[in-house]
């Protein structure tokens, strides 16, 4: 595929065919867009010659604000500091009371107060008809809205090792990773997601051997990951124990690497098997569309592409061994051994560069632990250097540690690394046991409830609060794990956003009207509890354009955590159904849903109707 070629969804127009709308984007749905456009209006008629000048609009604090424009006290300073080019202000509030002074008259429409405080913040308060409009637009449209620029960009997360089982330090790769790939997917990026597993090198080596003296490579022997595990340990002790294994271990690696059947053959089986244990654990994490993209697959290319780096005069030799010295580190890229061989560095040079140019991606990212920062920054160095990069972008999506309770590594007992299996398994039977508590609290009987239905309940909301708790934190900082806060039902935990979800859907279950049938002129946002969370659901746009940028799932998560708490304090201080305002509530309880729905899907959590 050429770097110019990328997937457009077209719409044609025809006799008797529907036209679907084009969902607006991010920039024409934003609230601080629109205010951002209705400011720099103001600061080009105020300031013509100063065009560097931009908007600073925020989220105001609600005692006092919807919004506020922050501009007023930086021009201040800088009329302080060059009197000549900026009229003569005696106060930021002057400049503020300026500022408002220039808004266009059909800010009326949108905004109902501007006002200016002594420190010269302008604060704004929307009109509560243009907000009540916009819901309603929100209710007859759907929640949908499209990136401006679509692109094709490429997603490196997860990536085990085959033959070792998935464990907590895959956790936060393959979360963040699929978090990000479904909110780009689902602003209309065309969107690759890769895994690059480990499935190449030295370690194949010995295990092919040890393997091979044990019988295990026979027709008809069946291999598992616990299997494959034990035998690694078992080579790793001979290799470093027995000279004549290790000797045929490094045999094997170069059979492998020429393509000798027994070699390959043997290796696809235990690719096959740890395939079979990965897939276990995505679907238990609702991971989806993952392209296995190995080590392996770039084995064919490294030549070329030492070639190519060689012909671009990057490549130094240094003891045997051809390198590649960056700006971003002291140590050099080994792109080829020497005795000849290729590691890890040659694989990642050569896949930028398969991404970028076989690929034709506008966007690269790669969602890897901090502790590979420095390695990546001087794979994008070199991949700048020598011409690959072009006007695409090379993003390192890192991430810190997770640490059990004590903040020290996370680990059991006995010192192993935790399974991701296990680690889902307890999350799992913690949610089941809060269930069947909370149904015996309520007077219920739990053998009286469907098990099945039960469990299952239990899996996703285990799952959910596992997936939810990491996203919550920064992504670039440690944290630690625990159980309890997690599913704490009170706090900001997926439990508490999945009563929430279910609370609305018994609400317009309950009702009984068709959703899709009330008509939006009927909607009056009354209460200031309504108000709140009509301005909450309008806010999503800010939320996604802000990952879309800097990938901090985090926003995410403190938006949907605050629709939550809105909603809660709308459904308290709001009777539903039975009073006046039961239709244009059922629909702002509808248009919250939906909205709350398209996070939890990019999320990866899935909604519950039922708790």
């Amino acid at each position: 595929m050429s770097p110019q070629h990328h997937h457009k969804t077209q719409r044609h127009s025809s006799a008797g065919v529907s036209v679907l709308p084009t969902p607006p984007t991010l920039v024409e749905s934003s609230l601080q867009s629109r205010l951002q456009d209705v400011f720099q209006v103001a600061l080009s008629t105020l300031l013509p010659d100063h065009d560097e000048v931009t908007p600073m609009v925020t989220a105001a604090d609600p005692r006092f604000g919807d919004y506020q424009c922050n501009n007023a006290m930086a021009i201040f300073k800088r009329q302080k500091q060059e009197p000549d080019q900026f009229p003569s202000w005696r106060s930021p509030k002057d400049v503020g009371e300026a500022i408002k002074g220039a808004l266009p008259s059909t800010t009326s429409e949108l905004l109902d107060t501007v006002t200016v405080a002594p420190q010269g913040f302008i604060t704004l308060k929307f009109r509560q008809s243009w907000l009540e409009e916009q819901v309603a637009n929100l209710y007859q449209t759907g929640v949908q809205f499209r990136a401006p620029s679509p692109q094709r960009i490429v997603i490196d997360y997860s990536s085990p090792n085959i033959a070792k089982e998935m464990h907590v330090g895959h956790l936060r790769s393959t979360i963040l990773g699929d978090t990000a790939a479904n909110l780009l997917e689902w602003l209309g990026h065309d969107v690759v997601r890769l895994n690059h597993v480990g499935d190449w090198g030295t370690q194949f080596g010995m295990l092919l051997e040890y393997m091979r003296t044990q019988g295990a490579l026979e027709d008809g022997s069946d291999l598992v990951i616990g299997d494959l595990q034990q035998f690694y340990r078992n080579a790793k002790k001979e290799f470093d124990e027995d000279a004549d294994f290790r000797k045929a271990a490094q045999s094997n690696v170069v059979a492998l690497q020429s393509g000798e059947s027994w070699a390959r053959q043997a290796w696809m089986k235990i690719c096959e098997a740890s395939r079979a244990e990965f897939e276990v654990i995505y679907e238990r994490l609702n991971i989806k569309g993952l392209t296995e993209r190995g080590e392996s697959f770039y084995n064919d290319q490294l030549p070329s592409v030492m070639d190519t780096l060689v012909e671009n005069g990057l490549v130094q030799e240094d003891d045997g061994a051809l390198c590649v010295f960056t700006n971003v580190s002291d140590a050099p890229l080994i792109v080829r051994k020497a005795d000849g061989g290729y590691g890890y560095d040659s694989t990642d040079v050569a896949a930028v560069l398969h991404r970028l140019r076989d690929e034709g991606a506008d966007r690269v990212i790669y969602v890897i632990d901090n502790g590979q920062e420095s390695h990546m920054r001087m794979v994008f160095d070199v991949a700048e250097r020598a011409g690959w990069l072009g006007s695409s972008r090379l993003d390192f999506m890192g991430f810190g540690l997770v640490q059990g309770e004590d903040g020290k590594k996370f680990k059991t007992r006995s010192g192993d690394v935790v399974r991701l299996s296990d680690l889902l398994n307890e999350a799992a039977s913690r949610a089941e046991a809060e269930l069947r508590r909370r149904v015996s609290e309520g007077g219920s009987d739990p053998s009286s409830l469907d098990d099945a239905k039960l469990r299952a309940d239990a899996e996703q909301i285990g799952v959910a609060a596992v997936k939810y708790f990491d996203l919550r934190q920064n992504r670039n900082s440690d944290y630690r794990f625990s159980y309890n806060a997690m599913l704490d039902a009170k706090g900001n935990t997926a439990v508490y956003l999945l009563y929430a979800y279910a609370r609305l859907s018994a609400i317009l279950r309950r009702a009984g009207h068709d959703t899709n049938s009330l008509k939006p002129d009927q909607l009056s946002l009354t209460e200031d509890s309504e108000r709140a969370l009509a301005l909450r659901v309008l806010r999503l746009p800010e939320a996604l354009a802000q990952v879309e940028e800097d990938l901090l799932p985090n926003r995410l998560i403190d938006y949907v955590y605050g629709l939550a708490v809105d909603f809660t304090s709308f459904y308290t201080a709001c009777p539903v159904i039975g009073s006046e305002q039961e239709l244009s509530r059922i629909m702002l309880c509808e248009v919250t849903r939906r909205t709350m729905n398209v996070c939890m899907s990019i999320l990866g959590i899935k909604a519950l109707d039922q708790l």
